[in-house]
């Protein structure tokens, strides 16, 4: 499991698309005009941030486990959220 943070570049694509849609076309007020460019930037970093840190690709990596099976698991103690202790 892996973990970076990558918000300030999330927001950044996100307010350079913003500003690029708002500058180039004044008119153009409506979030909604603005906000699909926004998203399509920040995925694209999302996208290759995941690429550059060796995090995509792995979804074939595990098997799915529906929500009946994880209810049982908590259920019977098989996933048990306790932490486990080292025995001394």
């Amino acid at each position: 499991m892996r973990k970076v943070n990558v918000d300030t570049d999330n927001r950044l694509a996100m307010t350079g698309a913003i500003r690029k849609v708002l500058w180039t076309q004044p008119e153009k007020f409506d979030p909604r005009d603005y906000m699909k460019p926004a998203r399509e930037a920040m995925q694209k970093v999302v996208a290759l941030r995941m690429t550059q840190f060796g995090q995509a690709g792995h979804a074939g990596d595990y098997k799915p486990v529906t929500i009946a099976e994880i209810a049982k698991g908590y259920a019977d103690g098989s996933l048990s959220t306790r932490p486990l202790v080292a025995a001394k």
